[in-house]
């Protein structure tokens, strides 16, 4: 009996180290090696591709295109040099006005403007160059429903075009006539330059209404501060003489004035008063005495002198002494000289002394009125200020008003650089365009198709994947063949497919402790993996050493070794199991060189019944006995108990892999079937491998890794 696959000398690892694996090509060569090995799929939705270009392009109606050229400017011209409301110039934003504008030129507002203006949803040529059904939303519907379907309509044929690192645009309108779409390319522009001074007189519209309403408000608070003014200035008694319009505060009323008046006149008497005191003490009475005069021009010199000199010396100085000695002397000629008494003198400066005292007492009166006057005065100014403030306030709005009313005087910012014209040739179809766009769609959905089978693909690819995914060792790569029958190629020894299971041979050498296993069971997975040439080559290679072989067949279900190497199959495998005949009455001898064959015989009813009876151990009983090895060609896993219970009673198991075909996950749960039974894996042999195995170094270039170099050009064309 058989040990555990872990028992066995000659691990995954020991086979092939990690880094003796291919390298890896470019991501470039994996995307040609998918197309190119799907080069009928990727052709096929190509040609089928620019095909249905071809037919849509050739049954599409032709369509005009007519495109105008405008300027939008950031600055308006100002005709009437009057700011208006809305914002202009760099104090907005550049890509913030040009996307406005843009966005304004696709806006379904001026779409549904352009409709109403050539009224569409009753124009003949519009209704006829779109096919539009009589009983359409855009006839039979209402009028607002119409021109919003016609509206939408305009959007989805209408194309705004910035020039870029310029404020020009192009607008395109496109339909099937030529003549309509120069119409409704011109009509959208002009459109669009109505509707834009539109927005402006209606946001100085709006600024006149609120200011019309400020101004109002405005003229009722001043004519209430009006009047409440001249009512406190009439109650008060206050009178402005103050000819100016400035609120200072500060304005000269009557009674102020007639207190300055009557104070001047005060300060006049008070001076003749003083100098009737003068007089008095001077005991001057005429003026017009010409001694007296010359007398009292001396008197004036010298107490002029006499004051120079108390500047800088005292009384007592004799100099000072004898000036005021000299001053006495002719104040007493001055007074002979007169000869004016002293009682002249004295009612002369009663007099000045009634007057002044007369004129003090009124001073004092309208000093008391000034006062009570100012006090109510306080009042006074603050509805003075109140009116000047309102009046100044509704002046500003006032000139702000009329300011407005001119603002709106201003040149479009949209400029007519080009005019539409009708267009000479339709802008669509453009069959070499969409022939080429059919072919780049075509590529692009094969890549997406081949994308997806890749992805979905999870069967082996890269050989590698033998051992580190199903935790076998990898005994060979076999490359696919065009040979009819593989067999044919394996009698070449030069072969690929010859080298590859002589690979796979020495590496079963190496396989146990005593070379070859005695008993060799090789299965797979699902039927036509190549399980049965595999067989052969390796029994065949043993046959050709010297060492007596013998192939049996145990697919009793589905055999194929005798059909495949042309013997007969009357009887065999079946007749023995069934007690009918002795096992040296089945084999076929001398098929080949020390290379003998036991086929299945007739195919039983009970094929598993047979497997697991007693006979199957005295059947590989006999045989050891009688060869030195025993190659059996088993039935593939899956589905059935035949393989694994066979793989219990051999000395090693080779688990046949075909490339790209059964996914890992169906592998692995074949493999672990057989291990639980107790066989005994001794590696994997990955069959058919081809041109989409060569990313991992395998395929197409299997043959150059035996030596053969790139001469063996009819052995890599069969890989």
């Amino acid at each position: 009996m058989a040990t555990a696959a872990s028992s066995g000398p000659y691990e995954a690892a020991e086979f092939e180290g990690p880094g003796n694996g291919p390298e890896k090509p470019s991501i470039f060569h994996y995307i040609w090696r998918v197309f190119w090995t799907n080069r009928l799929i990727v052709g096929a939705i190509i040609i089928a591709a620019v095909a249905i270009a071809l037919v849509l392009t050739l049954l599409a109606t032709p369509q005009y295109t007519s495109t105008a050229r405008i300027q939008i400017n950031r600055i308006e011209a100002n005709v009437s040099d009057v700011e208006g409301v809305e914002p202009a110039g760099d104090g907005l934003n550049y890509d913030e006005f040009y996307r406005t504008q843009y966005a304004l030129l696709e806006s379904e507002a001026l779409a549904e403007r352009v409709a109403r203006k050539l009224n569409l949803p009753a124009d003949e040529a519009f209704i006829d160059a779109f096919n539009i059904p009589d009983d359409g939303e855009i006839r039979s519907g209402n009028q607002r429903l119409a021109m919003e379907r016609t509206s939408l309509l305009l959007l989805e044929l209408i194309s705004i075009e910035p020039v870029v690192g310029s404020s020009l645009a192009d607008v395109s309108f496109t339909s099937p006539s030529p003549e309509l779409s120069r119409r409704i390319a011109s009509t959208w522009i002009s459109e669009f330059v109505a509707a834009s001074m539109e927005r402006r007189f209606a946001a100085t519209d709006d600024a006149r209404r609120f200011l019309e309403q400020q101004l109002a408000e405005l003229r009722s608070r001043l004519e209430d501060s009006e009047r409440s003014f001249v009512t406190y200035s009439s109650q008060s008694g206050i009178v402005s003489l103050s000819n100016s319009e400035a609120t200072t505060g500060n304005d000269r009323t009557l009674k102020a004035s007639d207190l300055a008046s009557m104070n001047d006149a005060l300060n006049s008497a008070r001076a003749d008063r003083i100098a009737a005191e003068s007089a008095l003490q001077a005991g001057v009475q005429q003026q017009g005495n010409t001694v007296a005069n010359t007398l009292r021009a001396k008197r004036a010199e010298l107490a002029a002198q006499k004051a120079n000199l108390l500047t800088q010396f005292e009384p007592g100085y004799p100099r000072v002494e004898a000036l005021t000695n000299e001053i006495a002397e002719l104040d007493r000629s001055i007074a002979d000289a007169l000869g004016t008494g002293q009682a002249d003198l004295r009612r002369n400066l009663m007099q000045a002394q009634q007057r002044e005292q007369a004129l003090q007492a009124q001073v004092e009166g309208l000093r008391s009125i000034y006062n009570d006057e100012q006090r109510a005065t306080v009042q006074y100014n603050i509805l003075k200020r109140d009116v000047d403030t309102n009046r100044e306030l509704y002046n500003s709005l006032l000139q702000r008003y009329k300011e407005i009313g001119v603002a709106g005087a201003a040149a479009s910012n949209v400029q007519l650089v080009d005019p539409p014209r009708i267009p000479r040739e339709p802008s669509s179809p453009n069959l070499p365009l969409n022939l080429a766009l059919g072919f780049l769609l075509g590529i692009g959905v094969s890549g997406a198709v081949l994308f997806a089978r890749e992805e979905m693909d999870r069967s082996v690819r890269d050989p590698q994947d033998v051992r580190q995914k199903l935790n076998i060792a990898l005994l060979g790569v076999i490359p696919k063949t065009d040979a009819e029958d593989p067999l044919d190629e394996l009698a070449d020894a030069k072969s690929a497919i010859s080298e590859a299971y002589l690979s796979a041979g020495v590496l079963l050498d190496m396989s146990t402790s005593e070379g070859f296993p005695k008993t060799l069971m090789l299965t797979s997975t699902v039927p036509s993996e190549g399980k049965t040439s595999s067989s052969y080559a390796l029994a065949h290679r043993l046959a050709r050493s010297g060492r007596k072989t013998i192939l049996v067949d145990l697919d009793l279900r589905n055999p194929s070794v005798a059909k495949r190497l042309g013997v007969p199959n009357e009887r065999g495998v079946v007749e023995f199991l069934t007690g009918q005949d002795a096992l040296g009455t089945l084999i076929q001898r001398d098929v080949g060189p020390n290379f003998d064959i036991l086929s299945v015989g007739a195919i039983p009813p009970n094929p598993g019944q047979l497997i697991a009876g007693p006979r199957i151990g005295e059947l590989l009983t006999q045989l050891r006995s009688a060869y030195d090895f025993v190659v059996i060609d088993a039935p593939p896993v899956l589905g059935i108990a035949d393989a694994p219970v066979l793989g219990s009673q051999v000395e090693g198991i080779v688990y046949i892999i075909e490339a790209n075909r059964a996914g890992v996950r169906q592998l692995s749960s074949a493999i672990e079937r057989m291990r639980s039974m107790g066989g005994r894996i001794l590696g994997g042999i990955l069959t058919k491998v081809d041109e989409r195995n060569s990313e991992y170094g395998y395929g197409s270039e299997y043959g150059y890794g035996y030596g053969y170099g790139y001469g063996q050009s009819s052995d890599n064309e069969k890989l």
